[in-house]
């Protein structure tokens, strides 16, 4: 079996660079050859990822959240598709946390070499692939405006940096989203397409990773400072707990449209994504990953 190993070299603080024997050597236990690969953008991640299609049994990668949306956009649309393994070293890790993956180099490593693994559900938003979650609204830009120098420096912390001006000026949008059964007109500060437990490195979602054809659909309701203060509720009690309280709206769909007014930005997976109107699907079990037993 053949293998390549992808890596972002500038993905948390670079200390992955430092690993790369140990990374082939214990590769090498699992698999005849391997083949190492620096990304240099995200263009080039996702060209590297797709021309591994049908030519590697598995696509090894280390990064960030962002780093694994570039690996999905490379695969998805291929017909042979890698199994994938991923070594988590960016500054936030949700997807990771999905998974049950640690960052622990070694740790990481033992779960592909077991070969454990998982069908995994994906998304489709406009012609854009994605991982865990699609949002927009207030706080949501701040994942892809964060330069990656300061967020070598000062981590997650970086975030909140980036998202001061939404804080003054939270923003609000008008929505439609079209289900199969029904259409809901609103008003939010922050729309949440998610099938994760975490967003931004907030474990807030217990049961929010369900892998099961379905995405939760969160919408804040607007209140007190342009809903600023039910945006921070729902990272502090959950979703479940504000829907009980009407602060916020939660919807399950596999499809769905969302219109909006104007053309606010999408925050794919933490990186910039469309604008405006958006059509969103599940593709259930679409991906294979290494997970743990």
């Amino acid at each position: 079996m053949k293998c390549i190993f992808v890596y972002n070299p500038n993905s948390g603080k670079g200390k992955i660079k430092k690993k790369l024997e140990y990374v082939k050597k214990t590769l090498e236990d699992k698999f005849d050859e391997v083949a190492l690969y620096s990304t240099k953008s995200q263009e080039d991640t996702i060209r590297v990822a797709k021309e591994a299609c049908g030519k590697y049994d598995a696509l090894i990668f280390s990064g960030g959240d962002g780093t694994f949306n570039d690996i999905v956009c490379g695969v998805a649309n291929e017909p042979a598709r890698p199994v994938l393994g991923y070594i988590p070293s960016g500054t936030v890790n949700d997807i990771a946390r999905n998974l049950k993956i640690p960052k622990n180099l070694k740790k990481a490593l033992r779960i592909i070499i077991e070969g454990h693994k998982i069908n995994h559900d994906i998304g489709k938003v406009n012609d854009q692939y994605f991982m865990y979650v699609v949002a927009t609204g207030t706080f949501t830009g701040s994942s892809y405006r964060t330069k990656q120098k300061i967020k070598k420096v000062f981590g997650k912390l970086a975030y909140a940096f980036g998202g001061f001006k939404d804080f003054l000026n939270p923003l609000v949008s008008k929505i439609r989203l079209k289900l199969s059964d029904q259409v809901v007109e609103t008003e939010t500060p922050l729309v949440l397409v998610l099938n994760s437990i975490s967003v931004a490195g907030v474990p807030f979602h217990k049961n929010g990773h369900l892998n099961d054809g379905k995405f939760d659909i969160v919408i804040v309701k607007k209140g007190l400072r342009r809903g600023l203060f039910n945006i921070i509720r729902l990272f502090l009690l959950g979703p479940n707990r504000l829907k009980k309280r009407k602060l916020i709206e939660l919807y399950r769909a596999g499809s769905f449209t969302i219109e909006t007014e104007g053309k606010p930005c999408w925050t794919v997976d933490g990186e910039e994504g469309p604008q405006g109107t958006v059509q969103i699907e599940n593709l259930h079990h679409h991906l294979e990953i290494f997970v743990p037993n």
